[in-house]
């Protein structure tokens, strides 16, 4: 059979958002195209993994597989996959380019596809969206009998021991934003701010935050500042960009957001105070 190929990159509060649009796509691909899904992770993270192999599942997963240290050269080369698709970030490009996979094509995916025929076969996603797919079963992971030898970095080893201590309680990390521009935020997108309990915080600020959500009012079209590689990996961000049409080539800085966002702001702040998305916050 056919195979759709989705890299599953970790972040503290379970799959990149990219990689579950990443998900949702693939599974329109394979179901018109009478492939199977694939996901990929490297490494074994124990219990800290229940939330990405549960969310992967649902996404659209047929398969989810964490690889050893030469898996994914080896399941590449044993599989020639038809389309590969990961989040447009950085690890997620490293990875593929070991695998001698690429380039990655970075798309901005808003939602089902207008036109599968024309995906190009290796695509970074960036979110502008929750997951649409909403498979009912969890699939059963596999594990490659070297995973075990995979250097996790840091703060994966940590959120894996703590995953594994059952007295541990997760508190809600705090939701912050960004006021780019003195005055930019119209007096609605304060009052939506105001009643999902966001805060502001000053411009050298937000790199102190070990938890939370950013959210970036992109009001010059400047995209986002190349310090944010630098800021602490339990700090989520979310891009907002207004009113204006995303087309054409990607802006590079996009690749340093969970999510990309367009829409008159009060609006899509406004949407944060529903179920769905106050999940991707905790």
């Amino acid at each position: 059979m056919a195979h759709v190929v989705v890299y599953l990159q970790r972040t503290t509060r379970g799959p990149h958002p990219g990689s579950l649009v990443a998900l949702c796509l693939a599974r329109e691909v394979a179901d018109a195209r009478g492939a199977s899904v694939l996901t990929l992770c490297l490494g074994d993270a124990g219990g800290f993994d229940d939330r990405l192999i549960v969310e992967a599942s649902r996404s659209g997963a047929d398969q989810i597989v964490f690889l050893g240290p030469e898996g994914i050269q080896k399941l590449f080369r044993r599989l020639s996959p038809r389309h590969v698709f990961a989040p447009y970030t950085r690890e997620a490009g490293s990875v593929l380019a070991q695998a001698g996979i690429g380039p990655m094509v970075g798309r901005w995916i808003g939602g089902p596809a207008d036109n599968l025929s024309k995906l190009e076969p290796v695509i970074g996603t960036v979110a502008g969206t929750l997951p649409w797919q909403q498979a009912p079963l969890q699939i059963e992971p596999e594990y490659e009998a070297d995973v075990t030898q995979v250097e996790l970095e840091d703060w994966l080893v940590t959120a894996a021991e703590q995953a594994a201590d059952l007295s541990t309680t997760a508190e809600q990390p705090p939701l912050i934003y960004l006021d780019t521009v003195e005055g930019a935020l119209d007096p609605a997108t304060k009052a939506a701010l105001d009643s999902i309990g966001a805060h502001p915080v000053a411009a050298n600020d937000y790199a102190s935050y070990q938890e939370g959500t950013l959210l970036w009012f992109d009001e010059s079209g400047e995209g986002l500042p190349l310090t944010l590689v630098e800021r602490s990996p339990g700090l989520r961000v979310i891009l907002l960009v207004g009113e204006r049409e995303i087309s054409g080539p990607l802006d590079p800085s996009w690749g340093l957001a969970d999510f990309v966002l367009p829409g008159k702001w009060s609006d899509v702040v406004g949407q944060f105070a529903d179920t769905p998305w106050k999940s991707t916050f905790v």
